[in-house]
């Protein structure tokens, strides 16, 4: 993948040229920094209220999910970009964790203990 995402940076910096392909990286990678925090957030959220609930490796999964996303995203390309976008799309992420959990179809369970 990174290959192609330098291909297609050469591809869209000759087509485009170098100042309006820099600004296009940019611009995903603040798009992206944007959503990957309002996700985040969310996640983080949903966690807190799952740890009484049972629903905590899924929401664990999310979250490491969203980690890639940030990642995807802040690496440069339009391959990575995309990949990244899809992922942070919440009913897609919900629905691909949905069928890891049902793939895993583990009990794992996770206590937590206070000092």
């Amino acid at each position: 993948m990174p290959f192609a995402d330098l291909y297609l940076l050469i591809e869209a910096t000759s087509a485009l040229g170098f100042f309006e392909t820099l600004a296009l990286v940019l611009i995903t990678g603040l798009i992206g920094a944007t959503l990957i925090r309002k996700e985040g957030h969310h996640v983080l959220l949903k966690l807190q209220r799952s740890v009484t609930g049972g629903e905590v490796s899924r929401n664990v999964l999310e979250g490491a999910i969203i980690v890639f996303c940030g990642l995807l995203l802040l690496t440069p390309g339009f391959i990575s970009d995309l990949l990244g976008f899809l992922l942070v799309f919440r009913p897609l992420r919900e629905r691909l964790v949905a069928r890891a959990m049902n793939a895993v179809n583990t009990d794992v369970q996770f206590t937590v203990r206070s000092f």
